[in-house]
């Protein structure tokens, strides 16, 4: 009669499983990078990938806190998809990220709405104080690619 050796009889046994399992995560992450690189030939969602932007604002040399609003526009000129709004902070310095509308591929055509807003006393930009008026606005129309770095000199 047969006695159990627990060192060589589970050791037959995962000896025997792990080929099994190994071949089973080989499946696994094969069809995994099939599915992955099939996703990203063919482009996944209904507009492109996220076209991310940043850069700084100065007014008169100075850099300053502001409002940027980006619209993408069609070919007609018209404004398609969402808009994004951007506020740059105390050093001038902003950064975006804005996802295509349908249909519409990196370059993105774009109208900015730049509006120079210094901070209120009560710690808010102008921009988002209703009562209070920007310093300088001006809006300007520019294709846009990933990671471009816009940089506005606004004068008074």
């Amino acid at each position: 009669m047969r006695t159990f050796n627990p060192m060589t009889d589970s050791c037959r046994r995962v000896i025997t499983v792990r080929p099994l399992l190994r071949s089973k995560v080989r499946s696994l992450l094969a069809h995994s990078l099939l599915l992955m690189t099939a996703g990203s030939i063919c482009g996944c969602g209904e507009g492109g990938s996220s076209v991310f932007v940043s850069g700084q604002v100065s007014q008169d040399g100075v850099r300053t806190p502001a409002e940027i609003q980006i619209e993408q526009l069609n070919a007609d000129g018209n404004r398609v998809g969402r808009s994004v709004t951007a506020y740059a902070d105390e050093q001038g310095e902003f950064s975006a990220s804005i996802e295509p509308a349908a249909g519409v591929s990196s370059p993105l055509e774009c109208r900015l709405v730049v509006r120079v807003s210094k901070v209120s006393s009560s710690g808010l930009p102008t921009a988002l104080d209703e009562n209070a008026r920007p310093e300088k606005a001006t809006r300007l129309r520019r294709v846009i690619r990933n990671n471009d770095s816009l940089n506005f000199l606004l004068t008074r």
